[in-house]
């Protein structure tokens, strides 16, 4: 089958290429999926460095997300064959989306409805059961609250503005650049500032009244996490999501208590299949009810797996990109 690998540590144009390689066999909790489409993400970019916390041995198939239907099933699973579902994939040992079969963590498989299309399903687990697990479960964010998103125009921070709108909340978003900052008023933000421009803290400061925001939800991390920390009302919380900085960064326990704040961890691999199951069921319900849409922006065709993991490098898109694969590959989605 086809597939692009990471070949040497090095920017996605010269680390990736497409090569032949075997069909995976799928071990004890793992699926094996035709894939439809896969999701590309900051950590595909950060994997072609070797940047990543994962560095499985080279060559190796990144690709994080995937919607797909199963062809495979190892040991210790309860997914059935046949069944189109969407997926977190196996990524970590190197047989990531990227690649007509992948496989995909029978505990990270969710149903993916007939009537939503390949692209939405393949940016949608990631995003936005990250977005929930921050804002209800960890943020316990009330619909009289503010929210204030960090990185909002990329894919998680898209999901989190849908999702806090959806729960009844005012949004904040911070971005760079005038494009980002449309995106992020299209998905619903009340206010997007464009950190190129204005120091996003001052405006906050100045939008709230000096009072800060009861939640942050912070895909970032880096100085935008210490800048963030200044925006935070009493008995703010703040969500560590990630660093698509390229680093984390630390609270000052003297400011938090100063703010009478907390700073939240929010890691998804820490909830167990029952609860995200339900995660995923409660989102499915909004999305069908039109709460919350597709953040998939930009969909490509597999020979541009590549430029378009380019073009993310760049920070230059917004929302999430998809690379089309049964389509591109085989001619008709389920060929």
């Amino acid at each position: 089958m086809r597939a692009w690998q990471i070949q040497r540590y090095a920017e996605p144009l010269e680390a990736l290429s497409q090569a032949e390689v075997p069909l995976p066999d799928p071990g004890p909790g793992e699926l094996r999926l035709r894939v439809e489409a896969a999701g590309l993400g900051l950590p595909d970019v950060f994997m072609c460095r070797g940047q990543y916390a994962f560095r499985p041995e080279l060559p190796f198939t990144p690709g994080q997300e995937v919607v797909g239907r199963v062809t495979a099933a190892g040991a210790e699973t309860e997914t059935d064959l046949g069944s189109r579902v969407m997926a977190v994939t196996a990524f970590f040992r190197g047989l990531g989306g990227l690649a007509e079969e992948a496989l995909a963590l029978d505990a990270a498989a969710y149903p993916a409805p007939a009537e939503m299309d390949a692209a939405t399903a393949a940016g949608f687990v990631i995003p936005y059961h990250t977005a929930y697990l921050g804002l209800v479960t960890r943020g316990r964010l009330q619909p009289d609250e503010t929210l204030l998103v960090l990185g909002a125009a990329g894919g998680t921070g898209a999901a989190a503005i849908q999702l806090a709108k959806a729960l009844g909340a005012r949004v904040i978003a911070v971005a760079g650049g005038e494009a980002k900052v449309e995106a992020c008023r299209e998905w619903g933000a009340d206010l997007a500032i464009d950190h190129e421009r204005a120091s996003f803290a001052e405006v906050v400061m100045d939008e709230t009244r000096g009072l800060g925001v009861n939640c942050i939800y912070d895909p970032v991390g880096g100085s935008a996490f210490a800048a963030a920390l200044e925006c935070l009302a009493s008995e703010g919380r703040l969500l560590a999501v990630g660093y698509a900085s390229g680093a984390w960064s630390d609270a000052s326990t003297q400011a938090l208590v100063r703010r009478n704040a907390s700073v939240l961890g929010v890691f998804v691999g820490a909830y167990t299949k029952p609860l995200l199951d339900e995660v995923h069921s409660a989102l499915l319900d909004l999305w069908r009810r039109g709460a919350i849409r597709s953040i998939v922006t930009r969909s490509v065709d597999w020979s541009d797996a590549a430029k378009a993991l380019h073009e993310l490098s760049l920070r230059r898109t917004s929302g999430k990109t998809v690379v089309r694969v049964v389509e591109s590959v085989h001619g008709a989605p389920n060929a």
